[in-house]
């Protein structure tokens, strides 16, 4: 501070000292005050924000903002509270002094989770997962017998404890999410809510980590407890098994094989009823399993041991090689059982199955009169259709603990728990304390699981080349467990080709409700180098058989309404199955007069003739469309053949494709003994059944001579899809016909510009299904986005609308542009000519190669077909 004189107003010389030192004393207290302020405010993305308030023990491994807020309010300290865990929950209840009851059941959740994931990498839990000492002379010696006591008590101390704050947590959570429908019994409820229900309440960010908390900690037991029932050496222990007999594990249940393919309900009742397989004691707390009342779960709980078979959780799943994956929202945990007995095919057993059948002549002839017996037994299995049909090895499931009791208090302090695995096809909600909600559901982690495991690729192109004694016979798998009440959807790959070829349709399948609720899945692999007759009987035979497996009375929805898709020369069988031709009334125009002029040819001709007055080869002549199929799709099917065959490098290939010795045996015993006289080599009749598959798909085949024209049955609704591979052409198509254009989309254009940019943007509405097709899945999954429907129309109006870099992806084309298309239009292998129908509901021309079942065009256009045929 600064003194003046009073006489004078002069400063002094003690005044002129203290100046200084007092502007500094000043500007200090200046520059300290703002150092005193206990908050500070900065600006951070609000992604950041959205994150940290959604965040919690699950997602980030820490708890959430919520929770630790409230025990900062409370004093407490996080680490603090791990380590005298009762004490801190005790103290936390007693500092939420104003009774807000519902959040501090989320706060208790996320604490019990955290606190159950700290136990699991304690070490004294880890010690029931630790293997024996290897070595007895080193650190990891064997404990003397004091210490290994003391340790295993801490051990059992420390399970019991993980244990315990896992079912706490799925109580808490549980209480939480259904608090509305629970009765308030808590000191200090509000008497006139407790038990009622609010309404219009929008989910908070509490209420999703509270879900996510129930799911995890739902995930936890169900995983452990399966494991545990199978290995003690898991963080489940003191665990007591008793598997409850039922209908289906009482008794022989309709011939296992039999009542797996047709899925029939062992107990009275419907499929979607939970039927009590096992009950199970873990320390204090008694849960209680329930599987659906369906044959192949149940079947599970015939094994005392397997009443969770091989459980995985699609949490501990990641799927690649999808273009989506399936799921649903909703309540549980999605799971998938992988049965013991599934039927897996891969490319070993392939090439042993192929050397097998190497073995010297002399060495099977020595072992042929013990053998005669065992191979008789195992070829009629083999011919035996109904022993190749695969019901679904891998089974959804879907997840939900139920604590009982029906207030607050009674939920909180229960010691029973019911365990409820639901089959999310059948059931997409579950009812709990009276109402309804929906089920979560993974449907693409058990189809993935599927085609993981088998070599469906490498198997399909090795079934060409490796010689094997007898033929490997067509297989049906079922992608799910029979559902009397959805349609079937048959699919058929090409040549050297496989299931694995749908993969992106069946999933998309999986991705559309409306499909996945009306549709199933059958997949046909067939080994491609058997003549294309004989592929058509066997395969059409097993279809057959399927349905006759799965209803005998043909009563059932998924009997009627079927569809097939096919592509490539599952096209070509496809059509056959669809007709009511006698292929046999047209051999003599297979007659080569040339041939016949030479008397050893004419009579291996009259042989042959004579041959088809056999019932068995006969069979494979006469054509029956089958009576479930009213819809067919095919995709680039060569029905009048192709050229690509006889060119000289697939010639090539084709002499490295083999057909099984044993093959014409199978047909006539007469026929077999010309074949290996080598009588047939040029004779077209002979041709039919010595010539493989691709061999028949020349267009100057016997096979395509006789079947190019057959006709398919008029109550057969179907469609075809081509491709074209020069864009050109297409291009030229789409300004003939605008209004059946699809732009692709499936890149992104160079931007230059703002009018190219807008120009661009205004194709993207040249999409007759953004204009027509009122199902924004459909449309979101073209990728088109609307932008104006008046604007749309006016340009679809005009044929010179396309822009000039547009690239168009499908045509659909009609009868009268069709006829004027020539050989031109090809996708490389077949002519736009062989591949058209005439008579079929739709044509697609789609711009792309030969393997069009896989572009996302060719699958939107086949999806609409489907949701079509569901509103016929």
């Amino acid at each position: 501070m600064i003194f003046a004189d009073p006489v004078n107003n002069a400063l002094t010389a003690t005044h002129q000292y203290k100046k200084p030192l007092a502007i500094l004393a000043l500007l200090s207290v200046i520059a300290i005050l703002p150092a005193c302020s206990t908050v500070s405010v900065n600006r951070q993305a609000s992604a950041k924000t959205i994150s940290a308030q959604r965040g919690n023990i699950v997602t980030d491994n820490k708890l959430s903002s919520d929770t630790a807020s409230l025990l900062l309010s409370a004093g407490l300290n996080e680490q603090a509270c791990m380590q005298q865990f009762e004490l801190c929950l005790t103290q936390l209840s007693d500092s939420m002094l104003n009774r807000h009851y519902r959040p501090a059941l989320a706060a208790f959740a996320e604490l019990h989770y955290a606190k159950s994931r700290q136990l699991a990498t304690s070490k004294s839990c880890s010690n029931a997962l630790a293997r024996p000492p290897l070595d007895p002379y080193y650190a990891n010696a064997p404990l003397d017998d004091a210490e290994a006591k003391m340790q295993q008590s801490k051990t059992e101390l420390c399970l019991i404890d993980y244990q315990a704050r896992l079912f706490d947590a799925i109580k808490s959570s549980y209480t939480y999410l259904f608090y509305d429908s629970l009765a308030h019994d808590f000191e200090g409820a509000d008497e006139k809510v407790s038990g009622g229900r609010a309404k219009n309440r929008i989910p908070s960010d509490i209420d999703i980590q509270t879900q996510d908390i129930y799911n995890a900690a739902s995930n936890d037991v169900i995983t452990q407890l399966y494991q545990s029932t199978g290995n003690m050496n898991q963080l489940m222990r003191n665990v007591k098994v008793e598997h409850l007999a039922t209908t289906a594990n009482a008794s022989i249940h309709d011939s296992n094989e039999l009542a797996a393919i047709a899925n029939h309900s062992p107990l009275i009742g419907q499929p979607t009823d939970q039927v009590k397989v096992m009950k199970v004691q873990v320390d204090n707390y008694h849960l209680n399993v329930y599987l659906p009342n369906e044959n192949n779960y149940l079947k599970n709980a015939n094994e005392k041991n397997s009443a969770l078979a091989d459980l995985v959780s699609t949490y501990e799943l990641r799927l690649s090689g999808l273009n989506s994956i399936s799921k649903r929202p909703g309540l549980g945990i999605s799971l998938v059982a992988s049965l013991d007995d599934r039927y897996t095919t891969t490319i070993r057993q392939l090439l042993l199955a192929s050397l097998s059948g190497q073995i010297g002549q002399e060495a099977v002839n020595d072992r042929m009169s013990n053998n005669n017996a065992s191979n008789a037994a195992k070829n009629a299995q083999e011919d035996d259709a109904s022993s190749r049909i695969y019901p679904t090895g891998h089974l959804l499931m879907t997840g939900l603990i139920k604590p009982t009791g029906t207030s607050v208090l009674d939920t909180l302090s229960s010691e029973q728990l019911d365990i409820h695995l639901y089959n999310p096809y059948r059931s997409e909600s579950a009812s709990i304390l009276g109402d309804d909600y929906p089920l979560a559901a993974n449907f693409s982690a058990g189809y993935g699981l599927w085609l993981a495991e088998n070599q469906l690729d490498g198997v399909g192109y090795l079934n060409l080349i490796t010689r094997q004694k007898e033929a490997s016979l067509p297989k049906l798998f079922m992608l799910e467990p029979y559902d009397p009440n959805k349609r079937v959807i048959i699919m058929l790959h090409g040549l050297a080709s496989s299931p694995a070829t749908w993969v992106n349709l069946t999933n998309d399948i999986f991705n559309d409700d409306k499909l996945r609720n009306n549709y199933q899945v059958w997949q046909i692999f067939y080994p491609t180098n058997l003549p294309i007759l004989e592929n058509r009987y066997q395969i059409q035979k097993l279809i057959t058989a399927t349905y006759q497996q799965t209803d005998p009375t043909g009563a059932n929805l998924a009997s009627k309404n079927s569809v097939i898709i096919s592509h490539s020369m599952g096209g070509i069988i496809a059509r056959m199955m669809l007709s009511d031709d006698n292929l046999a009334n047209n051999l003599d125009a297979l007659d080569d007069n040339r041939l016949l002029a030479n008397n050893s040819q004419r009579q291996v001709d009259a042989m042959l003739k004579q041959a088809l007055t056999n019932k068995e080869l006969r069979n494979r002549f006469e054509l029956k469309a089958l009576p479930q199929v009213d819809t067919a799709v095919f995709l680039s099917s060569p029905f009048q053949g192709t050229d690509y065959a006889d060119r000289w490098f697939t010639r090539a290939l084709r002499r490295i494709i083999y057909l099984p010795v044993g093959l014409v045996k199978t047909v006539t015993d007469n026929l077999a003994t010309i074949a290996i006289k080598g009588d047939l080599a040029n004779n077209p009749l002979g041709a039919l059944y010595l010539q493989n598959g691709a061999s028949q798909l020349s267009d100057k085949s016997s096979f395509i001579q006789l079947t190019k024209d057959i006709s398919i049955n008029k109550r057969i609704t179907y469609h075809s899809i081509i491709a074209n591979n020069d864009a050109d052409i297409t291009r030229g198509l789409a300004a003939m016909q605008p209004a059946g254009v699809k732009l692709d989309l499936s890149q992104a254009v160079a931007e230059e510009d703002d009018s190219e940019i807008e120009t661009v943007d205004t194709s993207m509405t040249n999409s007759t299904s953004s204009i027509e097709n009122p199902d924004n899945a459909e449309v979101s999954a073209a990728g088109v986005d609307v932008v104006d429907v008046e604007t749309a129309k006016d340009v679809l109006a005009k044929p010179d609308a396309l822009p000039p870099e547009a690239l168009v992806a499908a045509v659909t084309v009609n009868e009268e542009i069709s006829q004027t298309l020539t050989e031109r239009l090809s996708d490389g292998i077949v002519p736009y000519t062989s591949a058209h129908l005439d008579g079929a509901a739709s044509e697609t021309v789609i711009n792309g190669g030969h393997s069009i079942q896989e572009n996302p065009q060719t699958i939107l256009t086949l999806r609409r077909i489907l949701h079509q045929q569901l509103q016929q």
